[in-house]
């Protein structure tokens, strides 16, 4: 019978509990909710006083306004110098056109020109020549330092970014569907990021899972999949349905911690238990059930099915049982 529906009544019903953890270390402005409360996920759980993040949100709206200013008017400045070395390789065209038709000239007729005059029209070539230069290093150091603002435009984008989240973190949401506990906060407490200054806990609602512990021998034949019923002390009088998720196959007594004192014989052992994971089929009763609560449990396996009986008409007046003030 035991090894075709084992029943325990080492039962608990176990959530996680998260712990309320600020994202930043400041003061409490204000208390959204109550303790025991029932929110959802990302409801706000409470205000930090938000000026110095704000600040930073300004001062980057701020940076970001004035570096896509300076953009704008080093584009200008980039479209100016373009157009600067535009004129001077235009002017310097000109210049090279008048050389040569000056020493074409004195060529054909070397008295139609006088010598000075001819020096003079190379001397304002290579003039022209040098004005190209300095017009090509003007636009390109326009150009180097356009790109170099627009990078700046960049870092101010993300530095906006960084200072809206940061501001965003002075609301606390639950990160879970759950119920507050164990709040131990009010309006002006300092809160902190780090763990061990935790204000509170969110129990997850959402994942309500029975843990049933058994000797290790009546496992034998239990599986994912198998019927479960359980009758509640919370519900006196009913059974509730589910299936076994996993059966757990480990247990802490086999975990040996490193140290400077070696384990002693006499103190390894085991109680030849393990603990088996039980989900139920109904989830609204999953939620309603208290945590840490307990029960009787039957588990359904495919071995033995006439034997089944008994754990059925067992764990029914356990349900009746538990009327009885014990």
């Amino acid at each position: 019978w035991k090894l075709a529906s084992p029943m325990t009544k080492q039962v608990v019903v176990r959530r996680r509990v998260l712990e309320i953890n600020p994202d930043v270390s400041e003061f409490i402005s204000k208390i959204l909710v109550q303790a025991n409360d029932v929110g959802t996920k990302v409801q706000p759980l409470f205000d930090v006083i938000p000026d110095r993040f704000q600040n930073a949100v300004d001062q980057s709206k701020a940076e970001l306004t004035a570096a896509i200013s300076n953009v704008s008017q080093l584009e200008k400045a980039v479209d100016v110098a373009a157009a600067a070395l535009k004129q001077s390789k235009a002017s310097t065209a000109s210049a090279k056109a008048e050389l040569q038709t000056a020493e074409n000239l004195a060529k054909v007729n070397p008295d139609a020109i006088a010598g000075l005059t001819l020096e003079e029209k190379r001397q304002g070539f290579r003039a022209a020549e040098a004005d190209v230069k300095v017009a090509e290093a003007t636009l390109k150091q326009a150009q180097f330092a356009l790109e170099s603002a627009k990078h700046s435009v960049d870092a101010a984008q993300a530095a906006l970014k960084t200072a809206n989240f940061n501001r965003g973190r002075c609301t606390y949401r639950s990160p879970v569907d759950g119920q507050v506990m164990n709040l131990q906060i009010g309006e002006g407490s300092p809160v902190a990021r780090w763990r061990f200054t935790a204000t509170g806990t969110v129990m997850d609602l959402s994942n309500t899972a029975i843990i049933a512990i058994f000797p290790q021998n009546l496992l034998t034949n239990v599986k994912p999949g198998n019927a479960v019923e359980i009758a509640f002390k919370r519900r006196p009088g009913e059974t509730a349905t589910g299936k076994v998720e996993a059966v757990i196959n480990y247990t802490g007594e086999g975990q040996f911690i490193p140290g400077s004192t070696l384990p002693k014989a006499s103190s390894v052992g085991s109680k030849g238990k393990l603990a088996v994971r039980i989900l139920l089929d109904d989830e609204e009763l999953a939620e309603k059930l208290p945590l840490g609560g307990g029960g009787n449990v039957a588990i359904y396996t495919d071995f033995g099915k006439p034997f089944h009986i008994i754990s059925k008409i067992t764990v029914r007046i356990s349900a009746w049982m538990n009327y009885v003030p014990i």
